[in-house]
């Protein structure tokens, strides 16, 4: 099943304000591999690398609970350090 990710308005204006190109958010959601995914409730975390190899964390809100493949993205953020340090942790195992 493939998942659908909306933007809007409020969403570009989000990203601007981290310095996060939509761009940038989309290949880490469609393309980036390895990633980390969160799925608590309906928010949906999905951690990967950006076009240029930065770790990036979108965060996105399921649109109809009733389904899991359709999702607003609602901001994003570069990691520090320590969050690439664990996740570099985690991957290896």
């Amino acid at each position: 099943m493939e998942e659908n990710y909306e933007f809007n308005d409020d969403c570009y204006t989000a990203l601007g304000a981290a310095g996060v190109a939509w761009q940038d958010a989309v290949f880490v959601l469609r393309e980036s591999r390895p990633v980390v995914r969160r799925h608590i409730g309906a928010v949906l975390n999905v951690a990967g690398r950006d076009r240029q190899g930065r770790w990036l964390a979108v965060a996105l809100i399921e649109l109809d609970p009733q389904r899991d493949d359709q999702y607003t993205v609602v901001g994003a953020r570069y990691l520090d350090e320590a969050e690439i340090a664990s996740i570099e942790r985690m991957l290896k195992g």
